[in-house]
Formats: structure tokens, sequence, C-alpha cells
């Protein structure tokens, strides 16, 4: 029996490898928190406080909601959490999480709209028949609004809002919703919520049974490739500051042991010698290619020069000789050019534009080489064309 969760699923996505050292090698880190997610889960679990006591028609303060916050914060709070923003400190993300809170507060109090069904639900969801393939549900809060109407609410504390193209897509509140319709008979929809305290905004999506349905199949289906997977390889990305196994990554782990090291055991590392070698080669080798390449324009120049004057095509050295060869080169104004703006304009006039796709420079030679319209219009097509002399330079034994 494999049980899967969003996160899990994510977690593949974002990097193979991270998935191999968290879900297969089950590698225990000593820093077991970024700072984002020991804000989250403070968040997350002042808000269930919240709602527990609303269960219990017990509405706490605002001022004790936030003492709770607190009080959490200092009970959980380790040194090892990562901070990866080190220009703020633990106390700026905590600030953070109190307005988040307060404004939360202020928004929804008093919080008598429906009747709680759920906090931090821990189910699980079958995707098969079979049991085989399960999907572990846990919703923030379950709410039932009345005939037939839930509502899957879900709280965000990051820095960023997703968008609503986004949301309609989002996995992990359309299983959870996919969950709720299979517990309650008389279900009959689903709103999905999205509460992002950064912002304090919140945001809604819907699905239909028949996206609901598709969506379980592609969840299968992206948990059995993931299961049949044999290579994880590392995916370097800009999540890859705020990953946990950052220190025994292959494609981190040399910085992190140079941040270990003292100034002049830094200095002295052999890797970051054959890096910094490394990179000053390359310098130096795009500075000659870029005087290299300036000299061999001149002589070019100089070399077409040669042969109009002379009236000759190739040009011998002592061991190798230079073939010049020429060709006319035929093209239209470029898109920016007041001739291009011209150019589209009489085309229009013509009634021509759609047959040329805009100004396609393709169709446009082929119908000056073929003779597709008549001789008026040609002769004014012709007026825009640019020519132009290529020249060709072949390198020879003599």
């Amino acid at each position: 029996m494999a049980t899967f969760s969003i996160s899990r699923i994510g977690s593949y996505e974002n990097c193979p490898l991270q998935y191999k050292y968290r879900y297969v090698d089950r590698i225990k880190m000593e820093a077991e928190d970024t700072i984002e997610t020991f804000l989250g889960s403070r968040v997350h679990e002042s808000l269930e406080k919240l709602y527990r006591d609303k269960q219990y028609e017990k509405l706490i303060s605002e001022e004790e909601l936030l003492s709770f916050f607190n009080q959490i914060w200092e009970e959980n709070w380790k040194d090892s959490v990562v901070i990866v923003k080190k220009d703020y400190s633990p106390e700026n993300f905590r600030r953070l999480g109190e307005r988040q809170l307060s404004d939360y507060y202020k928004r929804h109090q008093p919080f008598d709209e429906g009747r709680i069904m759920g906090l931090e639900t821990m189910s699980l969801l079958p995707l098969d028949k079979q049991r085989q393939y399960l999907f572990h549900v846990r919703i923030d809060r379950l709410m039932y609004m009345g005939d037939g109407l839930y509502e899957v609410h879900d709280y965000k504390t990051g820095s960023s809002l997703m968008d609503q193209e986004s949301l309609d897509k989002d996995k992990q509140l359309a299983m959870y919703s996919l969950w709720v319709k299979e517990q309650f008979k008389d279900f009959k929809k689903a709103r999905l919520v999205w509460h992002f305290l950064n912002f304090d905004k919140e945001m809604e999506s819907f699905r239909t049974d028949e996206e609901l349905e598709e969506l379980r199949q592609d969840v299968l289906w992206q948990i059995k490739d993931i299961e049949a997977a044999e290579d994880f390889p590392s995916q370097v990305s800009r999540f890859c500051d705020w990953c946990l196994y950052k220190p025994i990554c292959p494609e981190w782990k040399h910085e992190a042991g140079l941040e270990e090291k003292q100034a002049n055991e830094y200095l002295n590392d052999p890797g970051l010698k054959l890096v910094d070698e490394y990179v000053r080669i390359k310098e130096e080798l795009k500075e000659f290619e870029r005087e290299a390449g300036e000299n061999l324009a001149k002589i070019e120049e100089a070399l077409i020069d040669f042969c109009k004057r002379k009236d000759v095509s190739t040009v011998f050295g002592s061991e190798k000789k230079v073939s010049v060869s020429q060709s006319k080169i035929s093209s239209f104004p470029g898109k920016s050019s007041e001739q291009r703006q011209e150019l589209e304009q009489e085309l229009r006039k013509m009634g021509k534009w759609d047959e040329v796709a805009g100004v396609d420079v393709h169709t446009l030679k082929d119908i000056l080489k073929n003779k597709k319209w008549n001789q008026e219009d040609l002769d004014l097509l012709r007026t825009y064309v640019q020519e132009k002399t290529r020249y060709r330079f072949s390198l020879k034994n003599k």
C-alpha cells in the first residue's frame, strides 16, 4: 500500500534527489525547519486553536490569539531553524505572524459563518478500487455552509500570491474536495478557499465532478511514475536555498564545506582554486576571441578590397589560399523601422495582408520570385526590397 501527499509529490517535481533523500533514504538532517515553515506551522496552530475553541462556543479575543501564537513560538523555537534571508531576524518573522493573525481576526470575526466540520483533518483518500494507492488528506478547515455546499479552507503564510489560473489548476485542495465528496452523501459542491494571510486576501475556485475524477487519475498515474523511477537526479532551482538537504547535495555540499572553513583554509581549498583558475582562463579566452574577431573582420575587409582592385577571387598565401565569393541577399525592412510600418500599410491597402500572414518575409520573396501578383503590386513591393552583399571566405590548401 502506497500513501502519498501533495508535499511528497511536490518534492519529486521540484527535485527528484530531494525526494530520494527524504522519502526513500529517509535521511534526517540537523536542521528540521526553515523560518518560513516554522512560521507557517505556528500560524496554522493558532488558527486551529481559534476555531477549536469556537466549536465549543468560546470566542477568544484577538489579544488571546496573539498571546497563544507567541507562547507556542517560544516553546518550539530552535536555533537550528534555517533563515535564508539573512537581512531578516527571527523577530521580523514573529511580528509578521502577528500581523497575519491580526488581519485575519479583524476580517473574519465573529467567525460564525457555516458549521465547522473538521480542523487539520487526518484521513486517506483511496485512488484506486483496490485501495493500493492512498492520498493523504489534511484540511486546515472544513466547513458546511448548508444546501450541500462544503468549503475547504487553506492558510498560506508565504510571500507570494497565486493567480487565479494557478488556483484553478491547483491539485491539493481539489483532491481534498474529492475526499469530502465521498464522505458526505448530501455533497453537491465544494468551494475551495485560499487565505493568503500575508496579503489579507481570500481567493476561491470550484471543480466539476468530471474534473475531480480526471484529477484522481492524473495523480494516480503520477504516483505510479514516481514509484517506477530508478534515477533521482538533482534539479537546481530557486527552491534550493530552502532545501534542508543542501549541505549533503552534490550540487551544493562543496559550498557548504567552504562556509565552515577559516579564511586561510578557504583560500587554499583545491576545488576553489580550480574554479578560480577555470574562470580566469575562460575570461582570457573570451577576451582573446573578441580581439581576434575584430582583427579577422579587418583582414576580411582588406581581402575584399584587394580582390576588387586586382579583379581576382582567390588570394594566395605562403601555404594556404583564400577564396572570396559574394552573393546578393534580399530582405525587407526590420520590424521596428518606419519603412516596415509603411510596407504594412501598403499591404493592407492592396488587400494582401492576410495572404502574407502579416509580413512573412519568405512569403513575400516567393511572391516576387514567381510573380504571383499583378505587375503594379509587384513593382510597389520591390520598392521595399533591401539588397545586401554577403561575402564568404573559404580557406583551402594551395
